[in-house]
């Protein structure tokens, strides 16, 4: 299909080995938006190798950008959920990610658990699978990540607890996640608290022990927070910066006035 002169001279460009001048070509070419859909559909599968290959990465691209405008509109209209959002997070960090396989492991603890739940049951359930809190590696981005916590059963305690608090909605067991002594535990309607970073152990607060809610956003905010600083201290540039977006998007920022190197 015969495209205008700019886009061909994009295209020409996208092609050039010298990946820095590829590189400006694929921006001028996102910023087409829904313009791009028709070019990429046209030459996803073109005979040119070369071509081919940068189509495809552009194609992942705006897919990444579209999912982070999306999340950023369903928080200003509060209509995504807190494991909903935790998963759009993770995607941000990790495009690979798998959320049928998420869904899946999550739906066999869900069939192990059982029917009535306390927060004794709750915690011996946790135990029992083995998902265990390790401070070795605090700024490892795999004890942020639900599917890696689900598959290697070791995660951060505001991980394990947010998965803890997802199980225990399944069962009408209404747990609220707070701060307690600097560690993220999940609080009982009747003042009962676990603590996933002291292996589970279930406790009655007392009325004069003082704990920090945390809201939806907030839990958000801490992961967002830790994944740019594992992205920073790995070197991961797109990582920082998909990531670095939505955290300061939900502080009332732009990424984009950041200093250099961060900004642009």
């Amino acid at each position: 299909m015969n495209h205008p002169k700019k886009i061909d001279a994009l295209l020409s460009l996208l092609q050039d080995e010298d990946r820095q001048v590829s590189s400006m070509a694929m921006e001028e070419l996102l910023h087409l938006d829904k313009d791009v859909d028709q070019l990429l559909a046209e030459l996803q599968e073109t005979d040119n190798p070369i071509l081919r290959g940068r189509i495809h990465q552009l194609s992942c691209i705006l897919k990444l950008r579209r999912a982070r405008t999306a999340f950023i509109d369903s928080v200003r209209d509060n209509s995504v959920s807190l494991w909903e959002g935790l998963q759009a997070i993770n995607y941000q960090f990790n495009p690979r990610m798998n959320i049928h396989d998420i869904d899946r492991m999550v739906e066999e603890l869900d069939r192990q658990l059982p029917p009535r739940l306390s927060c004794v049951r709750l915690a011996s359930f946790m135990r029992k699978e083995k998902f265990t809190f390790t401070d070795e590696d605090s700024l490892g981005a795999d004890l942020y990540l639900i599917e890696d916590v689900l598959l290697q059963r070791v995660g951060t305690p505001i991980l394990l607890a947010l998965l803890a608090q997802k199980l225990a909605a399944g069962r009408d067991f209404h747990t609220s996640l707070v701060l307690h002594k600097g560690r993220h535990c999940l609080l009982d309607t009747n003042c009962n608290l676990i603590a996933p970073a002291d292996n589970w152990r279930v406790t009655r607060l007392s009325n004069n022990e003082r704990l920090h809610p945390c809201g939806t956003q907030d839990a958000w905010l801490t992961i967002l927070s830790q994944l740019f600083v594992s992205a920073v201290q790995e070197g991961r540039l797109h990582a920082i910066h998909r990531v670095g977006s939505i955290l300061a998007k939900l502080c009332g920022g732009e990424f984009s006035k950041l200093s250099f190197p961060l900004g642009s």
